[in-house]
C-alpha cells in the first residue's frame, strides 16, 4: 500500500471515527434539553397546579366554615355554598393528583392517605353545624377540624406540601441543565465539531496539494454541513431558557389560587419549545449524511491507488 493511499484509509477512518462521536454527542445533549420540555408541560405544570389547587381550596373551606358557624346567618344558610364549592374543588383536585402526580408511588399514597383525612375533616365540620347551637361543642369542633387541617403532627397541609416538595424536585431536575449537560455542551460538542471541522480542512488541503484539484466539493459540502450544530445550539438555550421560566412559575407560593392562569402560562411559555424537540430526529439522519459525504470525497482518492505496487 502506497503511503498516500496508507494516509487515506487512516484519514477516512479517523473522520468517521470522529463523526460518529461528534453526532452521538449532540444527539445526547440535544434530546438532553429537549425531552424535558413535554414532561414539563405534560406532567409536572398538571400534577404540580393540582396539588396547589387542593392546598387552596382546603384553607378556604375552612375560612368559609369558620365564617359560616361563626355570623349570624349559619342558621339560615348553613356552611354555604362557597364552603360546599370548595371542599368538592380540593376532593377533585386530589382524584386528580393521584392519578397525575410526579411523586412516584410514596406520593401517590400520601395522596390517597389525605383524601382519606379530608373526608374525616368534612364529617367534623358537618358535626360543628350539627351541633351550632352549642357556642362550647361547635368551637371544639371547628378547633378539631383545624388541628386536622394545618396545625396538627402530619396534618393535612403538612402532608400536601410534602408532596408538593417531591413534585418540585422533579420538576428541578427536569429544568435543570446540569454538570452532564453542561459538561456535552461546554467542552465536548465544541471540541468534537472543532476536531472534525480542522481534520476536514487539513485533509481537503492535502487533497489540494496532492491531486492539484482547486476543492473537494464532497468534504467542503461536510465542512459546511458542521454549521448546523450552531442553530440547534441556540435551540437548546431557547428551551432551556424556557424551561427555566416554566420552573419559576410553577414555584411561585399563590399558583394554587390562579392555577388556570398559570397553566396558561406555562403553556404559552413552552409552546415553542415542541417544534424545537422535533429537530432530535434530523441529527441522526445529518450525521448520516455527513459521513456519506466524507466517503464520497475520499473513496474515490483510495481507489486510484488501488492497484499500484507496495
Amino acid at each position: 500500500m502506497s503511503g498516500t493511499r496508507a494516509f487515506l484509509v487512516r484519514r477516512l477512518v479517523a473522520l468517521l471515527v470522529v463523526t460518529a462521536a461528534a453526532v452521538a454527542t449532540l444527539l445526547a445533549a440535544y434530546y438532553g434539553v429537549s425531552r424535558n420540555s413535554a414532561a414539563v408541560t405534560d406532567r409536572s405544570t398538571p400534577a404540580i397546579l393540582q396539588v396547589a389547587a387542593a392546598t387552596e381550596a382546603l384553607r378556604g373551606s375552612y375560612r368559609e366554615a369558620e365564617g359560616a358557624l361563626t355570623g349570624a346567618t349559619g342558621d339560615v344558610e348553613g356552611l354555604g355554598e362557597n364552603y360546599r364549592t370548595r371542599l368538592s374543588t380540593a376532593n377533585q383536585s386530589l382524584a386528580q393528583a393521584v392519578k397525575s402526580t410526579t411523586g412516584g408511588e410514596p406520593a401517590r399514597q400520601s395522596l390517597l392517605t389525605i383524601a382519606g383525612l379530608v373526608s374525616s375533616y368534612s364529617d367534623i365540620i358537618e358535626q360543628a353545624y350539627v351541633h351550632r347551637g352549642n357556642a362550647n361543642l361547635r368551637a371544639a369542633y371547628l378547633s378539631y377540624a383545624r388541628t386536622m387541617l394545618e396545625r396538627g403532627d402530619g396534618d393535612i397541609l403538612e402532608r400536601l406540601g410534602a408532596v408538593q416538595r417531591r413534585q418540585l424536585r422533579v420538576l428541578n431536575q427536569q429544568t435543570s441543565f446540569g454538570w452532564l449537560l453542561s459538561c456535552a455542551w461546554w467542552v465536548l460538542v465544541p471540541v468534537l465539531f472543532l476536531t472534525l471541522a480542522a481534520l476536514l480542512v487539513h485533509t481537503q488541503r492535502f487533497l489540494r496539494h496532492r491531486f492539484r484539484r482547486l476543492v473537494n466539493p464532497w468534504l467542503a459540502a461536510a465542512t459546511g454541513l458542521l454549521i448546523a450544530v450552531v442553530p440547534l445550539a441556540v435551540f437548546t438555550y431557547q428551551t432551556q431558557d424556557r424551561l427555566e421560566s416554566a420552573r419559576i412559575s410553577l414555584s411561585q407560593d399563590d399558583i394554587g389560587s390562579a392555577s388556570g392562569g398559570t397553566a396558561k402560562r406555562v403553556t404559552d411559555t413552552l409552546r415553542d419549545t415542541h417544534w424545537r424537540a422535533g429537530a432530535v430526529g434530523w441529527i441522526p439522519l445529518g450525521g448520516a449524511v455527513l459521513a456519506a459525504l466524507i466517503v464520497a470525497g475520499l473513496q474515490p482518492r483510495i481507489d486510484e491507488y488501488r492497484f499500484q505496487p507496495r
